[in-house]
């Protein structure tokens, strides 16, 4: 979540802005290995990572960045699990960091206050571009058309009608493990790169069971 001053608004951002910024943050801070390592990237930033017991179900968010935009706070279970909801969430938090710290003035001094402010001016640009941010970081589009065309014989969007179930949802997991992320995150992601791909995600054909 991203947290403004009153009367502060995040402009609005189009995604190929959003990827830009992404390439950035992966030419500046990544060694080209999948899946993505967002706590190197965060480490090179200059961003911890602190775990607390029960943020989820204190406060009912995965993750939070401070008001100094130098720790990112997840859920203590979620941070043990490595789980592919705290990659994201991490990733989330980077959205914020690159995207809007230049937006979210100092104002707070305690964690309280913190949450107070976020929830009064949390802004929906700021999410979905966090989002946005987030799932192209784990998932950059080059990478993932590269993987689905070597896995469909040369072309992901001629040959993936004629898969078997079985054999799509052990593709796709396949996928799902190369980048580290959850089926949602790969459904939006292809949605991203391949048009008519919401076919695919609408009759969950090629989900794993």
């Amino acid at each position: 979540m991203v947290y403004l001053g009153e009367g502060g608004r995040v402009p609005y951002l189009n995604k190929n802005s959003i990827v830009r910024n992404v390439e950035d943050t992966l030419e500046e801070c990544w060694n080209g290995a999948f899946p993505v390592d967002v706590e190197a990237i965060c480490d090179d930033l200059g961003i911890g990572i602190l775990p607390i017991v029960d943020l989820s179900k204190t406060f009912r968010v995965d993750a939070f960045i401070s008001a100094d935009f130098k720790t990112i706070y997840v859920d203590s279970r979620e941070f043990e699990r490595d789980s592919h909801r705290y990659r994201f969430s991490v990733a989330h938090e980077l959205g914020h960091f690159v995207l809007h710290r230049k937006y979210c003035p100092n104002v707070t001094k305690s964690l309280d206050e913190w949450f107070q402010f976020f929830r009064r001016f949390t802004n929906d640009y700021a999410e979905f571009q966090a989002n946005y941010f987030a799932g192209s970081l784990l998932v950059p589009e080059v990478e993932l058309v590269r993987v689905l065309d070597d896995e469909f014989d040369g072309s992901f969007v001629r040959n993936y009608w004629h898969a078997s179930s079985s054999e799509l949802g052990r593709i796709l997991m396949k996928v799902r493990r190369h980048f580290r992320v959850s089926d949602d995150v790969i459904a939006r992601r292809m949605r991203d790169a391949f048009p008519g791909v919401d076919e695919i995600d609408n009759n969950k054909k090629w989900r794993q069971k």
